[in-house]
């Protein structure tokens, strides 16, 4: 069994080839390629905090279990420790494979998604986004988001102010930031105003900016508020929209940005178009039927499977790692031989 700490998988993950993965995992979810996933929502309030369980099978040998803990050990502070691990296993033959550290893999796991989504569905000459939420995942989006489309100008809005300008300041040191104005925003109906791209990666329960704002042709991806009771658009935005979502029996469970307007009756059905990757089946340009495109994400199982089968590949490749055997208990520096015939013996998939 491989082992993949948080390092190997930032040295592991190219974020082009991250997007393509994510792509991949939305066209086999759309088009039931991949057995139905599994979930347990596990909460507890001293300390507060939360464990998410994914797992699922892909449509050869792969399966994976990934466990999400997140935790706000201090109950007058914001602050939130959040880990992450996944096994991935051969199924057929009963044998881990890898054991990786997803903190950060979530974060490019979750970006690459949301790119591929807007590399879909945004319009080709889009080149203003505006970023709501300035946490963990918000550097990640931002520059995969950069990947799929010629941003020029980028709008970062936080629940504090001292956050989003920090954010803006690393990336504008980044070199593939030298073309761009990037700056923060504390005023969400004029960020809503100016955008081209929306996407929202809060942890609000209620709407943070005002939907009337959002000009016609403006793509609006919903990536936070994953509850029930919260949501991050109002009724005047989702009323304007067309609905694309990852997943379509999770996202009416479990998305209050679709749920809260259902019951009001401000959404209807028919402004639901379906799941992302069964536009991703198709090469033919989007078309939106409505002014406003929203994509609600609330992620799937397949895209860990995805980017983890590419990880595993590339460890495998570059002998990044440590060989663990679960039997003995030994362990040693991977190295491309004994990894090729660990392989081979147990039939494992590349």
């Amino acid at each position: 069994m491989r082992l993949i700490s948080e390092q190997d998988v930032e040295r592991l993950i190219v974020p082009a080839d991250a997007i393509a993965a994510a792509a991949d995992a939305y066209r086999r979810h759309a088009t039931k390629d991949e057995p139905e996933p599994g979930r347990l929502d596990l909460r507890r309030q001293d300390p507060a905090g939360s464990v998410l369980v994914l797992a699922g099978h892909s449509d050869d040998r792969l399966f994976a279990a990934k466990t999400n803990v997140h935790v706000y050990p201090d109950a007058a502070s914001r602050q939130r420790l959040a880990g992450s691990m996944m096994t991935l296993w051969d199924f057929a033959a009963c044998e881990p494979l890898a054991l990786i550290a997803t903190t950060g893999f979530n974060n490019h796991r979750t970006a690459a998604g949301l790119a591929a989504a807007a590399d879909k569905l945004a319009r080709k000459d889009a080149r203003t986004l505006a970023i709501f939420g300035a946490g963990k995942i918000a550097p990640a989006a931002i520059r995969y988001l950069c990947a799929v489309r010629p941003f020029e100008r980028i709008l970062i809005l936080g629940h504090g102010a001292t956050r989003a300008r920090e954010l803006a300041s690393t990336l504008a040191r980044e070199p593939g930031f030298a073309h761009c104005d990037v700056r923060a925003e504390t005023d969400a109906e004029k960020a809503a105003q100016a955008a081209d791209v929306i996407v929202t990666l809060t942890t609000s329960s209620t709407p943070v900016f005002p939907g009337a704002a959002v000009p016609p042709g403006t793509l609006v991806i919903l990536a936070g508020a994953n509850r029930p009771d919260a949501r991050e658009a109002d009724d005047v935005l989702i009323g304007r929209a067309e609905i694309h979502v990852d997943h379509l029996e999770g996202c009416m469970t479990r998305a209050g940005d679709l749920r809260i307007p259902l019951a009001s009756g401000h959404l209807t059905q028919e402004q639901i178009a379906g799941e992302i990757g069964q536009l991703l089946v198709s090469d033919a340009a989007y078309a939106p039927s409505r002014e406003i495109t929203v994509f609600k994400s609330m992620g799937i199982i397949g895209q860990d499977l995805a980017l983890a089968r590419m990880i595993v590949r590339r460890a495998r490749e570059q002998s990044i790692g440590v060989e663990f055997d679960p039997r003995s208990g030994q362990c040693e520096i991977a190295s491309a031989p004994s990894v090729r015939a660990a392989a081979g013996r147990q039939g494992a998939p590349a």
